[in-house]
């Protein structure tokens, strides 16, 4: 049963620390950005698609530019300003390294390519890149290893955020915030007025995050018994 108890405690934690990081394919012409990231078992990747026709297909190291068997392909995704209305997301489910191109003729001779996970020497980004030098390059054009989803702008493109951040973000701008509301009645407070009532929907978001704490705590009691 201890055994048990761990198991779901590992599991919680696991989902709570998945990371979403964002990918611009051609934002800043043939190139990916960022091209390179670190992620754990389970992390999501979305690549975001600006104009140019790109996809985000993986390779092997040793043939850059020509889809693995059996490997990640998001089809070409085209937009005529700005993103896409489709991204491409798929999840990390290995500790290897990821080797992305963009499969559009003369795109990954060009250097437009990204790796998940590299390795710290010897295989490096910069040696898939100028093996892939003179390479036409191609891409199948069924979707594999992810799928299209309507796209969820990544309004910093310079950052990688984690789903978590996102969708409290998107949920604080939408419902006024427990954080705002908090701080408007801390200021009144300080002028010698009562604190403002807390609203059902400030009250929902203040408790949501103490929702994990509680699913932990018979776990974590048991444990120490």
């Amino acid at each position: 049963m201890r055994s048990y108890a761990l198991l779901s405690l590992g599991a919680v934690a696991s989902v709570a620390h998945a990371a979403t990081f964002d990918v611009d394919a051609g934002e800043k012409g043939l190139s990916f950005e960022p091209d390179t990231i670190t992620a754990a078992m389970g992390d999501t990747v979305n690549v975001h698609f600006y104009p140019g026709g790109h996809t985000a297909t993986q390779s092997t190291f040793d043939d850059p530019c020509s889809p693995m068997s059996g490997g990640i392909n998001s089809g070409v995704v085209n937009s005529n300003s700005g993103q896409a209305s489709q991204m491409f997301s798929f999840q990390v489910n290995t500790t290897d390294p990821i080797w992305m191109y963009c499969g559009a003729p003369g795109h990954c001779a060009a250097g437009m390519a990204f790796v998940v996970n590299p390795p710290a020497s010897g295989n490096t980004l910069a040696a898939y890149q100028s093996a892939s030098s003179g390479k036409s390059g191609s891409a199948p054009s069924a979707v594999s290893g992810g799928v299209l989803v309507a796209n969820v702008e990544n309004a910093d493109n310079d950052d990688d955020t984690s789903s978590s951040s996102s969708s409290s973000a998107s949920a604080t701008q939408s419902s006024g915030t427990a954080t705002g509301t908090v701080a408007a009645a801390t200021t009144t407070s300080a002028s010698g007025t009562a604190p403002a009532a807390q609203t059902p929907s400030s009250a929902a978001s203040s408790n949501f995050g103490a929702v994990p704490l509680l699913l932990l705590a018979p776990v974590a009691a048991y444990m120490l018994s």
